[in-house]
């Protein structure tokens, strides 16, 4: 499966390369996960202590990243300067990530993320498949259907050619399965290489619409120290320009580019972006490498020409657990350093007025074209931080695209900060995110803050396991801050989602989800009342018995919850804000149905490490949106609720105990009470 570090964990496979010998190149992302593993698993058994930290982080987010994983971001709006692995993209966003899945030489791996839309004035929600890939391997290649964000260079806060500015692109392609030095005596000479080539179509609107983006790139490192990269990027196709066999060649041969006039620029074939870029690292054991990235805006003798450039020289400490960089990076064309550069050229064609984009966003350097730009970076790898100071100037628009050279919005002056760190609690991963910058306009300065924090977790790993340890070992006050934290993110969503009802909740699959996860409380609940009489003294009955238990008790309390809150519910069209204007007793928040749907799974679910219960109870949670009975922030009151009193029923019922310590259930002919001895 394709697999991009992590920049703690880029940061340890490069100390790997240059001071261990691993059969890697290093700037060409993502690489096969199987390719990755086998370069570690070739160095020698035992390595020096901070190597072997090093190799030991790889392995571990290679692990993470065969499993299931959930994201939560609440983010700003504005644009920011993005480097290597960090998500450009502005607003919220939700993502969610399966297990991969192997059968002999094909793997799969599904994914997708819902963004909240970064122009506050426009309704609905985007939704995409990233984290997606479908691989089949033969004859030493990868056949690949993917939706993902690749980087292509040695930089480390910028990526001319393709970076991680633009949302994940949706293509097909071929890859090299390995990443080694090739057996075959007449390649063995490249070294550790790689090469990929992919189509994708981009979803830009403007003419011509939806071009397609076609990406070819060879990684060799003939030397230890050595790597260099050959990079041809274009733009082809769309509606109203040429998309037969021959143009298609064209753009590889160069043929009929770079035309004078009108006449020539209705069969120039396409937009193309070409270079290479180095790696050297540094002699006589010195911990710094230097790197360097050229790319031709154009072609001149089937050469690239009118070039854009970028330096960098980065230092790390013994131990590995900080990395600094320098990096220069200058987006117009015939720029070599500091020189004045031809502007309105770089990441623009005529023929693709739009730019070098994909829903217009810079598939290139997130500072646009016509940049010059200097950043200082420090990554703390052993904390997962870092923290950034850039300055320089900016010729059209950082992040999002404009036909405007000199935009006199958004270009001039600029400095900025950025800064980020991961705090790893009760299972999750929290990371705080500040990004600044200002920029001296010519209609008056900008001063753009980025406040955001994502919240990251595995959603394989077994509840009774550290996650669940971790989380009992909260106190009851952290764990309402956190679930305050949860419901105030999720509600953040819940117009987006509802629009997204609105759109698309009466296609067949949506009825089919809403069907099932409307009649899965019920289920459960039945399936544990069964269980629980047909193996009454054991202990399946007693967990059986806790999730009925837990269920009731979870219907009782969110119906009581909303008589206190009365909120109006989606399908009443008063808006996510509005309280007090209908049947306390059909109040919107929290959602029973999720309540009870939780309540019933977790049970089992901490019982038999049954985590992928958790997702059947998520798809009540998606019926009551998708119906419009409840916003999504009820929904997420209600799996909390319905999760605390599972666990706590369940604590409980493991424990044994005599009868008198036990909760109970008793029904009446109009009537249900549960009753719970605290002592």
């Amino acid at each position: 499966m394709p697999w991009t570090p992590s920049a703690a964990g880029r940061h340890a496979i490069e100390r790997l390369v240059d001071e261990a010998g691993l059969g890697l190149t290093t700037t060409h992302w993502p690489l096969p996960a199987a390719a990755v593993s086998r370069a570690l698993d070739a160095l020698p058994a035992t390595l020096p202590e901070p190597l072997d930290a090093a190799r030991t982080r790889v392995r571990q987010e290679l692990q993470a990243r065969r499993g299931s994983q959930g994201t939560l971001t609440v983010r700003g709006h504005r644009d920011a300067l993005a480097g290597y692995g960090e998500d450009a993209t502005p607003g919220s966003s939700a993502s969610w990530r399966s297990p991969e899945l192997v059968g002999g030489t094909v793997a799969a791996q599904v994914g997708g993320r819902i963004d909240v839309p970064a122009d506050v004035d426009r309704s609905g929600a985007q939704f995409r498949f990233d984290d997606t890939a479908l691989v089949a391997e033969a004859l030493g290649l990868q056949l690949q259907a993917w939706v993902h964000r690749s980087w292509w260079g040695p930089g480390w806060q910028s990526s001319l050619a393709l970076g991680n500015n633009a949302p994940a692109l949706e293509a097909v392609g071929l890859q090299r399965a390995a990443a080694g030095v090739s057996e075959s005596r007449w390649l063995s000479w490249m070294g550790p290489w790689n090469f990929e080539g992919f189509v994708a179509r981009t979803d830009d609107l403007s003419q011509p619409v939806h071009p397609y983006l076609i990406g070819t790139r060879l990684t060799l490192r003939p030397f230890r120290q050595f790597e260099v990269g050959l990079t041809k990027m274009a733009q082809w196709g769309g509606e109203g320009r040429p998309q037969s066999l021959r143009s298609f060649l064209d753009t590889f041969t160069g043929a009929n580019s770079n035309p004078d006039t009108p006449a020539e620029q209705q069969i120039d074939p396409a937009n193309t972006l070409a270079g290479f870029d180095v790696r050297l690292g540094c002699p006589w054991g010195w911990r710094c490498s230097l790197y360097a990235q050229v790319m031709g805006e154009d072609e001149a003798g089937h050469m690239p020409s009118r070039h854009l450039g970028l330096y960098g020289l980065t230092y790390w400490t013994a131990d590995g657990d900080h990395r600094l960089f320098a990096e220069y990076a200058e987006t117009g064309c015939n720029t070599p350093v500091a020189q004045p550069a031809a502007r309105g050229c770089a990441y623009r064609n005529h023929s693709y007025p739009q730019g070098y984009t994909t829903e217009q966003r810079w598939l290139g350097a997130s500072m646009g074209p016509d940049s010059r730009v200097i950043t200082l970076g420090w990554i703390d790898a052993a904390r997962d931080g870092a923290f950034k100071l850039h300055w320089g100037s900016i010729g059209s628009r950082i992040g999002t695209s404009s036909l405007l050279t000199d935009d006199p919005r958004y270009a001039g002056r600029m400095v900025g900060v950025s800064a980020r760190r991961a705090y790893p609690v009760a299972g999750v991963t929290v990371t705080p995110e500040l990004d600044w910058t200002r920029v001296s306009a010519a209609t008056g300065t900008r001063n753009d803050t980025r406040v955001g924090v994502s919240l990251r977790a595995g959603l394989d790993a077994p509840s009774t396991g550290s996650a669940g340890a971790a989380w009992s070992r909260l106190s009851p006050l952290d764990q309402a801050l956190w679930g305050a934290g949860l419901l105030a993110g999720a509600a953040l969503l819940d117009h987006t989602l509802d629009d997204a009802a609105q759109r698309h909740g009466g296609s067949p699959s949506a009825q089919a989800v809403r069907r099932f996860g409307n009649a899965l409380p019920f289920l459960a609940v039945g399936a544990a009342g069964a269980t629980w009489l047909g193996e009454h003294g054991t202990v399946a009955g007693d967990v059986a018995r806790s999730a009925v238990t837990a269920s009731v008790t979870a219907a009782v309390a969110a119906q009581g919850l909303k008589y206190v809150v009365d909120r109006s519910r989606p399908s009443e069209n008063r808006g996510a804000s509005d309280f007090g204007h209908g049947n306390r007793g059909d109040s919107s928040f929290p959602s029973v149905h999720a309540a009870v749907a939780w309540a019933a799974v977790t049970p089992f679910a901490r019982q038999y490490d049954a985590t992928w219960l958790y997702g059947a109870a998520a798809l009540t949670n998606a019926a009551r949106v998708i119906g419009r009975d409840h916003w999504f922030s009820d929904t997420v009151a209600g799996s909390l609720l319905g999760y605390g009193l599972g666990s706590w029923f369940h604590q409980r019922a493991v424990r044994g105990g005599d009868a008198g310590t036990q909760a109970q259930v008793f029904i009446g002919n109009r009537s249900v009470a549960v009753q719970v001895p605290f002592r």
